[in-house]
């Protein structure tokens, strides 16, 4: 069996395939898009996030373990989309450590931390105008739109904080023991009202695409935090900016935008009340352990013909 390891997710961890001599795998490497092309015409598992050229050279391929949990490049993919190759992803790989980052941004709005290291750099000590402003999480309110694997260790951690926790999904899920029932997303607006924090946890399809729009916004409690951590496109970023120029929100906070890198000219970088973080909330040593522990128990189920763990419905994007 040929496999194409063609991310560097997890590469310091990839020699925990080095044991798998039972199953007669030629594992090959490719450092870049142009190398895992060459390759392509071998491989029946790829490891990665292919483009379609490469699904197009690709006439022996079966699988795609992809080294995301997001796999929104399938909708551009048609032929991936209606062929026979099974994709799977690393969902639950990035759940303890987005859910600690969704809390590292939280914390820094609500203990005032940029007001703090603002007056570091510019020496001064003064606190009186954020001794009466900072507040506490717990007893607080967080929505999570989205309870997937991210939703729930963030949903974990929000428990851990004394905190109630509200749901959505798009599909019917089992929110035990973390929520007592997970609402479909026709009562999104509803947990917009009474969330004092939302976080957006869902993947990006057509259907999520600038869900959280103006009218979305003006729903939100003006005391209210939005954070943002699955993918951009979600959030309508001109109506955020727009909300928080106006003073509508406590605050928000991006670690994804709609355009990645975030341009220079993008309005986001001068928005008063907003943090933003470089699409590194899932970032972690052992995240990108998790990440090749995956592929690992996936090939051997793929080796003995057992079902994937973590597969994709291709038509859902998610």
């Amino acid at each position: 069996m040929r496999v194409l390891l063609a991310s560097a997710e997890g590469e310091a961890y990839f020699d925990l395939l080095d044991g798998l001599t039972d199953l007669d795998l030629e594992i090959d490497r490719a450092s870049t898009p142009a190398e895992a092309l060459q390759r392509a015409a071998a491989v029946e598992v790829y490891y990665g996030l292919p483009s379609a050229e490469i699904v197009a050279a690709a006439p022996k391929l079966r699988w795609i373990q992809s080294s995301s949990a997001g796999v929104e490049y399938i909708a551009n993919i048609p032929a991936l989309v209606e062929s026979d190759i099974v994709v799977t992803n690393t969902r639950g790989a990035h759940a303890s450590a987005i859910g600690e980052h969704v809390f590292g941004l939280l914390l820094a709005f609500t203990r005032e931390l940029p007001t703090c290291l603002d007056q570091q750099r510019r020496r001064v000590w003064d606190r009186a105008p954020i001794y009466r402003t900072a507040r506490e999480v717990g007893g607080m309110t967080m929505g999570i739109v989205g309870f997937g694997a991210v939703g729930r260790g963030i949903a974990k951690r929000a428990l851990g904080f004394d905190m109630t926790v509200l749901a959505v999904d798009a599909q019917a899920v089992d929110g035990a023991p973390l929520v007592e029932d997970v609402w479909p997303s026709s009562r999104l607006p509803e947990l917009l009202r009474r969330s004092d924090v939302v976080v957006i946890a869902a993947p990006y399809t057509a259907e999520t695409h600038h869900l959280i729009d103006a009218a979305a916004l003006a729903t939100m409690r003006r005391d209210a935090y939005l954070i943002t951590i699955s993918r951009g496109g979600i959030i309508d970023e001109d109506a955020l900016a727009a909300a928080l120029r106006a003073g509508h929100l406590a605050g928000a906070a991006l670690d994804v935008a709609e355009v990645e890198p975030l341009p220079a000219e993008s309005p986001l970088w001068a928005v008063p009340n907003l943090l933003l973080t470089p699409h590194m909330a899932g970032a972690s040593g052992p995240k990108e352990r998790r990440c090749v522990e995956i592929l690992r128990d996936n090939l051997v189920r793929f080796a003995k013909g057992e079902p994937l763990l973590n597969v994709v419905d291709k038509r859902l994007g998610y």
